[in-house]
């Protein structure tokens, strides 16, 4: 039982410390934002795709590519202030402005994958920072 309750424990402070990390971090909520952006997003893009494509829906869903890439460049200026860049960072980044709107030329369902690996992506930046 003792070494039970020494375990839970350890992980209680593993997890606090996990914790105080992540919101410790002054570049972390952008990408937070960015995420919950990204996500919004990806559901507009999904209702685009299989029911109504209009243009003031195509033009709502360029506005949430431009607020996701907005809340990542916040990111990367905020990171490169004050720990600097690491070259994942920046190629997360390059896969976002470039494959992304590149994948729209394509097929719909590839540009909605490719969007759900950007998406998978962002919470990298978060572990980065661990």
């Amino acid at each position: 039982v003792f070494f039970i309750a020494c375990r839970l424990l350890k992980r209680h402070m593993l997890d606090s410390l996990v914790i105080s990390k992540i919101t410790s971090s002054p570049s972390l909520p952008w990408v937070f934002t960015a995420i919950g952006f990204h996500i919004v997003n990806i559901f507009l893009g999904a209702y685009m795709g299989f029911f109504k494509r209009t243009k003031p829906l195509l033009r709502t869903h360029l506005a949430g590519y431009i607020a996701v890439v907005a809340c990542f460049l916040g990111f990367l200026i905020i990171q490169r202030l004050h720990s600097g860049l690491t070259i994942w960072e920046a190629l997360i980044f390059l896969y976002f402005i470039i494959v992304i709107p590149l994948s729209k030329r394509w097929d719909v369902l590839l540009h909605a994958f490719l969007s759900i690996v950007g998406l998978t992506l962002l919470p990298v930046l978060v572990l980065l920072q661990l």
